[in-house]
C-alpha cells in the first residue's frame, strides 16, 4: 500500500547521501577551478575522514515532512482511542436502569414469554450490581440490591416455568399458574375452564364461591348423571336445593383437578361458578387481565 510518508530512518539515509553529494561536488569544482601548477602534484582521489571536515547538517525538504508525518501519526493515535471503562458509580447506574425496566415489563406482563424477559432483565441488573467494586461508595447498596434482585428474579422464574406435563392419574398443582380474565359481569370476572380434557366453558370467578357451580346446558353437554343432592347457597343469597355430579378433571394452565364433584344450578342460572374446591390451598391476586394463583 502507498504510504504518503518516508519512515524516519530512510528520510535520515537520504539526507546523508545528499551531503555527501553535495561535498564531493564541491571538491570536484575546486580542483578544476584552481591555477595549473608548473609540477604536476598527485591529487588523492579522494580525501581521508581525518583530512575532511565534518559536513555541517543543513535543513532539507526531508526533515519538514517529518515533522509533519509525526503530527499526523499523533492526530490518528488520538482519533482510535479505545473506549473507556465505566467508572465505579457508572456500574450501579446501568444497574438501576435496567432493574427499573424490569419492574415496568413485569406490570404488564401476561404471558410466560413476558416473565422470561423479566428474568433476563433481573439477571443483567444482578450482574451490574456485583460489577460495582468494593471501593466505590455506592458498594454496599448495591450488595442489598443485589439481595433484592434475587428474589425479584426466581419469582420472574417461577411464573416463566411451563406448565408440568399431564399424567393418567392424580391432581396437578403447580406451585404458579394464572387464569386470563376474559371480560367482567357486574365487576365479577370472567374466566375460561376446560372441562374433562377438551370442553370449554366461560364461567365466573367469585372466590366467596365454596362449590363449583356449572349450568344445566353444560351438564347436558358433559353427559353428566346426577350422584345426589345437596343445599347451597347461590349468588343472589338464596340456598336452594341442587343435584351434584362427578366430572372428570377440570383444568387451567397447568393445574388440574380429577374427580370432582360440581353442583348443577337452577336453569335461570345463565353462566357457570368456579368455586374454591378447585384453588384450594393457593394465595390469588387478581389483576386488571388475569387472576395469579401461587401455592402457599
Amino acid at each position: 500500500m502507498w504510504k504518503p510518508y518516508l519512515r524516519t530512518g530512510t528520510l535520515i539515509v537520504l539526507s546523508g547521501i545528499l551531503a555527501l553529494g553535495s561535498f564531493a561536488c564541491g571538491s570536484d569544482t575546486a580542483e578544476n577551478s584552481s591555477p595549473e601548477s608548473p609540477v604536476a602534484t598527485p591529487v588523492p582521489a579522494s580525501p581521508s575522514p581525518a583530512e575532511s571536515p565534518s559536513p555541517k547538517p543543513t535543513a532539507s525538504p526531508g526533515n519538514k515532512a517529518t515533522k509533519t508525518t509525526k503530527t499526523q501519526a499523533n492526530k490518528s493515535l488520538t482519533a482510535k482511542e479505545p473506549e473507556k471503562p465505566l467508572t465505579k458509580s457508572a456500574n450501579y447506574e446501568r444497574a438501576i436502569d435496567i432493574a427499573m425496566g424490569a419492574s415496568n415489563i413485569s406490570k404488564s406482563a401476561v404471558s410466560r414469554d413476558d416473565w422470561n424477559l423479566v428474568a433476563s432483565q433481573w439477571q443483567q441488573a444482578i450482574s451490574w450490581m456485583k460489577a460495582v467494586p468494593a471501593s466505590s461508595s455506592q458498594h454496599a447498596t448495591a450488595q442489598k440490591k443485589v439481595s433484592e434482585y434475587q428474589a425479584l428474579l426466581a419469582d420472574a422464574k417461577l411464573r416463566a416455568t411451563p406448565p408440568p406435563k399431564k399424567t393418567t392419574q392424580g391432581d396437578i398443582s403447580p406451585q404458579f399458574f394464572t387464569l386470563p380474565i376474559l371480560g367482567r359481569a357486574g365487576g365479577t370476572p370472567i374466566v375460561e375452564v376446560t372441562f374433562n380434557g377438551s370442553r370449554k366453558f366461560e364461567m365466573l370467578f367469585d372466590t366467596g364461591a365454596t362449590s363449583t357451580l356449572i349450568t344445566l346446558p353444560m351438564a347436558q353437554a358433559l353427559r353428566l348423571k346426577a350422584s345426589g343432592l345437596k343445599v347451597v347457597t347461590v349468588a343472589d343469597g338464596a340456598r336452594v336445593l341442587i343435584p351434584f355430579a362427578s366430572v372428570k378433571s377440570m383444568e387451567i394452565d397447568g393445574r388440574l383437578k380429577r374427580n370432582i364433584l360440581v353442583g348443577v344450578a337452577p336453569p335461570a342460572m345463565p353462566i357457570g361458578l368456579l368455586g374454591q374446591d378447585f384453588f384450594e390451598g393457593y394465595d390469588i391476586s387478581i389483576k386488571e387481565n388475569l387472576i395469579e394463583f401461587r401455592r402457599r
